[in-house]
């Protein structure tokens, strides 16, 4: 998965220096660039759905897969999404500010405006899944026990935010043991790690995933300052759009999504560790720490090695952890 990860980076940089460079040299039309812009993510997209393709066979064989070929497509891709969501909001967030404060839009009147609008929603409503989370699996019909829907609505009403409702999710067709915080307020625990897990490290887990609910308004309130303040600096700097070269403006757009892409990382990286801090303050290290190695034993990886750019290394949170831990006397 590594590698897969890098190729995944590698296509999306190859294709993001070729649109630049026809961006910088020729300039289409801004609502053709973003259509182009739309068309490489789902270029993207289907690459990946081929790699996979080919790699079904090979996990259904090594790791006992019982799920069909589309929902393991589905679970694989989805990773892929995840990656292309705020890369395509801020291209579109760039195209659509340079549409409209360069003059262009108004060259073809109402149709203009009209494309501009369609940008800017766009590029906005891709920003909103930054803070939001469907069910990135199929719900099963599982009654949850009372006890433990209980118990996650109690941690919510620590941190002032409401537990709706607690889903299991179909993990064990794709030997996928997780929990995830989703958008309106509900929790959802694969049924491969309802079965592992005994209920103290289930707490923990929920813990965890709680505190991740009340971290989305955070979320919420920094992209919308981000927004703002990408608008602000736009329209300050409205004069020198047309005085700048073509590499010139290009390199603006770049630090303009940079400027609105690595706070949100970094606060989404951080509020991991936000999270883990908070499942000790209410049940101590221990229990999340013997959560953490069965979810490694029931996903084999490389400990040392970072899941992906927002989750720390498995060694890192163990690390972490057991400074928690209290010492025992010599």
């Amino acid at each position: 998965m590594r590698r897969l990860r890098c190729l995944l980076w590698l296509s999306i940089g190859a294709k993001g220096v070729v649109w630049a460079a026809v961006y910088a040299d020729a300039t289409p039309p801004a609502p053709l660039a973003a259509l182009g812009l739309m068309l490489s993510g789902a270029q993207t997209l289907l690459e990946f759905a081929a790699v996979f393709w080919r790699l079904y066979p090979r996990e259904r064989s090594e790791r006992g897969l019982t799920a069909a070929r589309p929902a393991y497509l589905a679970v694989r891709l989805r990773p892929v999404g995840d990656a292309l969501a705020p890369l395509v909001a801020v291209g579109l967030a760039g195209l659509t500010a340079h549409y409209t404060l360069s003059g262009a839009s108004r060259d073809w009147g109402s149709a203009g405006m009209l494309g501009a609008s369609a940008m800017g929603l766009t590029a906005l409503l891709l920003g909103l899944t930054l803070t939001r989370r469907a069910a990135p699996l199929p719900v099963r019909a599982v009654s949850v026990a009372p006890s433990l829907l209980a118990e996650a609505q109690r941690l919510g009403d620590e941190l002032g935010v409401p537990v709706r409702e607690l889903l299991i999710l179909d993990g064990t067709r794709t030997r996928t043991a997780n929990a995830y915080a989703l958008s309106g307020g509900r929790i959802a625990l694969t049924d491969a790690l309802l079965a592992a897990l005994t209920e103290p490290e289930l707490h923990a887990v929920l813990a965890h995933e709680v505190a991740h609910l009340a971290q989305r308004r955070r979320l919420v309130r920094l992209w919308a300052g981000l927004t703002l303040a990408g608008v602000a600096l736009t329209l300050a700097g409205a004069p020198l759009w047309e005085r700048l070269p073509r590499w010139g403006l290009l390199g603006l757009l770049v630090a303009l999504a940079l400027g609105m892409l690595a706070p949100m990382l970094w606060l989404r990286r951080r509020h991991e560790q936000e999270a883990d801090a908070f499942a000790v303050s209410q049940y101590g290290a221990e229990p999340l720490i013997r959560a953490l190695h069965k979810l490694a034993a029931l996903q084999p990886r490389d400990a040392q090695r970072a899941s992906d750019a927002l989750h720390p290394s498995l060694h890192e949170r163990l690390q972490r952890l057991q400074r928690f831990q209290p010492r025992l006397p010599a």
